[in-house]
């Protein structure tokens, strides 16, 4: 079977929304190679361009047509392709997990890779590089969190706060949350402990 056809069946078993690029196919054929024909086959209407070497196979509306790509499968899918790990700024993570209603004015993720802001489906992502101290856990569920008591910063969050974020915590993601707190910036290690303790018992 050809690498063509080999992508294309891939492409076409893989469900509807699916963001990737030329790295998601490296059992297949040479990123070049994959890059071409996934290019090919944008321009004839198979898949989507979504620029930034992303692509998707997207879902449909009888309505609307073809419908965007949501923000976590293209970052997922930009991850992958830069093997870097990314995590929302402590605003867009408190925000996005309802502790918080102040309404971030851009969409904001820290990286352990370069800055750069990049436009996708017509909206700006900002990349902003961090060090692993403040990043910690981002490869990981508990990384929204984490990112969501820096927020608080050296006031710490409110016992409501940190009791909402607990309760949203899978048991099964606690012993990365114990880890990764060791791993953290220390001014939040105390509001990890408490967030924990709070978890294990919801």
């Amino acid at each position: 079977m050809s690498v063509s056809q080999s992508l294309q069946n891939k492409i076409a078993s893989s469900s509807k929304g699916w963001v990737f690029s030329a790295n998601d196919f490296v059992d297949i054929g040479t990123d070049i190679n994959v890059d071409t024909i996934l290019h090919r086959m944008a321009k004839n209407g198979i898949i989507r361009r979504l620029g930034y070497g992303l692509y998707d196979n997207p879902k449909t509306s009888d309505l609307l047509g073809p419908l965007s790509p949501t923000i976590q499968d293209i970052i997922n899918a930009y991850a992958r392709k830069l093997g870097q790990t990314f995590v929302l700024d402590p605003l867009n993570a408190a925000n996005a997990l309802g502790v918080t209603t102040q309404v971030p004015s851009k969409l904001t993720y820290l990286t352990d890779g370069k800055s750069r802001v990049i436009n996708v489906c017509g909206l700006d992502i900002h990349f902003v590089h961090a060090a692993p101290k403040v990043i910690a856990g981002a490869k990981s569920p508990v990384g929204i969190f984490i990112q969501a008591l820096r927020y608080f910063g050296s006031r710490g969050a409110p016992d409501a706060v940190l009791q909402q974020l607990a309760g949203r915590i899978k048991k099964s993601d606690l012993g990365t949350l114990n880890s990764v707190k060791n791993n953290s910036l220390r001014i939040i290690s105390s509001q990890i402990d408490r967030m924990t303790k709070l978890a294990t018992i919801h």
